[in-house]
């Protein structure tokens, strides 16, 4: 029996042919609507452009899994359960618990007072300097993912088949860049279906034919439960410093999904781009139901892998600790031995069609916030809408370049791939916690808000960062159970395996399942201290619709009294700006009332 070696690579005509196929397909639903819906959107119609009000439900949860599973996703669970067991697959879990908290708590809040970015209600409950702040760091949140979403299919395509990373991932930026820049939020979302259903597709004859591979399902988990890799009794145990916990990955998945998917404007885009609150509803459940089965898939991927290389002879090269080179080259080993010449061209096509959905969602996120956030509401400045529209196309083409020098830099600066992802888990988390303070705290003020954010980034950057150094200093979790079926496997190449973890300071072992948690939580009770003991109460404004209807029962009388001030507020102020901005205007958050208290936040 040919051994599973993880140095295969391969790429056949006939996986040539099926993957520039399935990439045309992927893009060709963005790029017709680039050509022919953006002629029907026009130049200055920003609201269809960006916000492509009056969706459908199932595009649109289609499109929330782009803007999440992205190639990265794809490659990374699988190597993570081959290494270290199935206990990462209760992050499902988490990502069910994270829609729920989603729907109940955010949700109603958005829809209420009918937001354009879900960084506008900072600035009705706190101030514009908090949303200006909120803005930036998701620019730089996503900035930095950027290079991540386009480096994973680029390095398989060179591991596969020789092709430069940085040429394929020029080609991605460009086919990508057009598309997102001439057809806006609909032709996203629309490409999104495409290149999604193509990722389940390959996903799915990955899991499909690993299962043939080994002899079965049945054969799959007998062969990995001997190492106890499919082992998840050990709910016992509550360790920051191990890796893989029940607790660390349900925890630690519920805390960073709910960060991202309650208010990253990638996916508060797509929820308001629906025109009702139930769809919206309907579409996180879609969205959550969708992304547990994606992982899921990936997750056994993963099990399958490691069933074939124990069966295939327990090849060195292949252990003990694999890395994203484990799936490409499953898919060429699987693809070799079954005389199945497409899979590996159906694959790459799948991660290709990931990681041009996540760039296409972030590129329209960004500039949305770059004009209705930073230009309209911080630096209130406005252009004729024809000037609008040029200028957003123009630098959705230029954060595309950037992401093209970004992949640069990844590409050359070794450690930087996880530098950027561990700095993305810490933007969220903090962003998260500015607005649940909002939504949950009628007695935090801007500077409750703003000192939370700093504590909460201080401690995750702390956690985030100190795992690396950790790293560096030679600190590994070693793989489980490999010695059991494997007994010839007894060295670990360029692991130290003798280093004492107590040697390194306790807080820089610290998993990275609970950066996110800790994050959020230092943000929350930081701002509530600050904001109880040095937010001025009678500035900070009370009305009702500002708050999420799960503590309305909690509020003070004034808060129930007022509601719906703000929102009429933003209506006449939309009114008088219309014929400047098809946008919601940022109101200035002026309200001249007799029965209500000025306000810190009113901008004149």
């Amino acid at each position: 029996m040919t051994p599973f070696t993880m140095q295969e690579r391969g790429f056949a005509l006939g996986d040539s042919v099926i993957f520039w196929l399935l990439c045309f397909l992927s893009c060709i639903g963005g790029l017709w609507y680039s050509i022919i819906g953006s002629r029907r959107i026009g130049i200055m119609d920003l609201r269809g452009y960006l916000l492509g009000r009056s969706m459908s439900i199932l595009p649109i949860a289609i499109s929330l899994m782009a803007s999440y599973l992205s190639a990265f996703t794809i490659v990374d669970a699988p190597s993570e359960i081959y290494n270290y067991g199935l206990q990462y697959w209760l992050v499902v879990f988490g990502i069910l618990f994270s829609c729920i908290i989603v729907s109940l708590v955010y949700l109603p809040v958005y829809f209420t007072l009918s937001l354009s970015s879900s960084y506008e209600y900072l600035e009705l409950r706190f101030n514009k300097h908090v949303r200006a702040v909120a803005s930036i760091l998701f620019l730089f949140d996503e900035v930095l993912f950027l290079p991540i979403v386009v480096f994973i299919p680029a390095t398989a395509l060179n591991q596969m088949t020789g092709y430069s990373v940085i040429t394929t991932g020029a080609g991605m930026v460009l086919i990508c860049g057009v598309y997102t820049a001439l057809g806006g939020l609909r032709a996203v979302v629309w490409t999104d279906v495409a290149q999604m259903s193509i990722m389940l597709l390959s996903i799915l004859l990955v899991a499909l034919v690993g299962t043939i591979v080994v002899g079965g399902v049945v054969a799959v988990f007998e062969i990995t439960s001997v190492s106890g890799r499919t082992d998840l009794s050990n709910w016992d145990i509550i360790s920051f410093y191990k890796r893989e916990t029940p607790w660390g990955a349900l925890i630690g998945a519920m805390s960073y999904w709910t960060c991202f998917n309650s208010v990253n404007q990638t996916m508060v885009q797509r929820y308001i781009a629906l025109n009702t609150i139930g769809k919206a509803r309907v579409a996180i459940g879609i969205f959550g139901v969708g992304s547990i089965m994606t992982i899921t898939l990936c997750v056994y991927c993963g099990l399958a892998a490691y069933a074939t290389w124990v069966t295939t002879g327990c090849h060195p090269h292949a252990a003990p600790i694999v890395d994203d080179r484990l799936l490409p080259a499953f898919v060429t080993y699987m693809a070799n031995r079954c005389g199945l010449p497409g899979l590996s061209g159906i694959f790459l096509a799948g991660l290709f069609g990931a990681g041009l959905s996540s760039l296409s969602v972030i590129l329209n996120a960004c500039v949305l916030v770059i004009l209705e956030d930073l230009l309209h509401g911080w630096l209130q400045i406005r252009l004729t809408p024809f000037k609008e529209g040029l200028v957003v196309r123009a630098m959705t083409m230029v954060l595309a370049i950037f992401s093209l020098i970004m992949l640069v830099l990844v590409k050359e600066l070794e450690g930087m791939l996880g530098v950027s992802t561990a700095l993305s888990a810490i933007t969220a988390s903090i962003t998260c916690g500015i607005f649940t303070l909002g939504l949950m705290c009628s007695w935090v003020g801007p500077r409750g808000a703003i000192t939370g954010a700093l504590a909460g980034a201080v401690v995750s950057f702390y956690f985030a960062v100190g795992s690396h150094v950790a790293k560096s200093m030679g600190l590994h979790e070693l793989p489980i159970g490999v010695s059991m079926q494997c007994p010839n496997i007894t060295s670990f190449q360029n692991i130290d395996v003798n280093l004492d973890p107590e040697s390194i300071f306790p807080l820089l072992r610290i998993s990275f399942q609970w950066v996110a948690p800790a994050g959020l939580l230092t943000t929350l009770i930081v701002g509530a201290i600050v904001g109880r003991s040095f937010d001025v109460q009678d500035k900070i404004v009370m009305d009702a619709e500002l708050f999420s209807p799960v503590v309305w029962r909690f509020l003070p009388a004034k808060a129930l009294a007022d509601a719906g001030e703000v929102r009429l507020s933003r209506k006449s102020q939309s009114l008088i700006h219309s014929r400047f901005t098809p946008l919601t205007i940022t109101p200035k958050n002026k309200v001249e009332n007799n029965n209500r208290p000025s306000s810190n936040n009113n901008h004149n």
